[in-house]
């Protein structure tokens, strides 16, 4: 009895462990297939939720649903989280919109060409604390259009 019941165990551990293996294995796979949204040059130095980059031309990789890469100039950029926006109407062209205080730009939204749904970063504390030192008043807007790169 006891040796059908640590078989029994045993055999399930190792189902546990094959399933959790082959999830691994799928979600790196998954990871590594990224999509070039666009190149775009950026001529001011901005920031993200995270980080501060300097002006140049960027590479803006869509690495999963919510996980955006930049890469710049000389190695400038990194890893974006963002969550999902959508418009009523879909967008003609691709954009990159900044929120502006003073001269602080910081990224907001991804926008791809023919798709309602976008990409929104959340405000930083540096954002929050900008926004505060302005009194609460909304920023203003600076959009850069860009072409989509075509996905072979």
């Amino acid at each position: 009895m006891k040796n059908i019941r640590l078989t029994s165990i045993l055999n399930s551990s190792l189902v546990v462990c094959a399933l959790t293996i082959g999830t691994l294995a799928s979600t790196q796979s998954a990871s590594a297939q990224s999509t070039t949204l666009a190149e775009v040059t950026i001529p001011f130095a901005f920031q993200t939720t995270t980080q501060t980059l300097p002006a140049g031309t960027y590479r803006i990789d869509r690495e999963s649903t919510y996980l955006v890469r930049l890469q710049g100039p000389s190695n400038a950029g990194g890893f974006v989280m963002m969550h999902v926006a959508v418009k009523s109407h879909a967008a003609d062209h691709g954009s990159l919109v900044f929120d502006r205080y003073g001269d602080k730009y910081f990224l907001r939204q991804i926008w791809t060409a023919g798709e309602t749904g976008g990409l929104e970063c959340p405000k930083s504390r540096a954002e929050k604390e900008s926004l505060q030192a302005k009194n609460n008043q909304a920023p203003s807007t600076t959009e850069l259009a860009f072409n989509s790169i075509p996905q072979h």
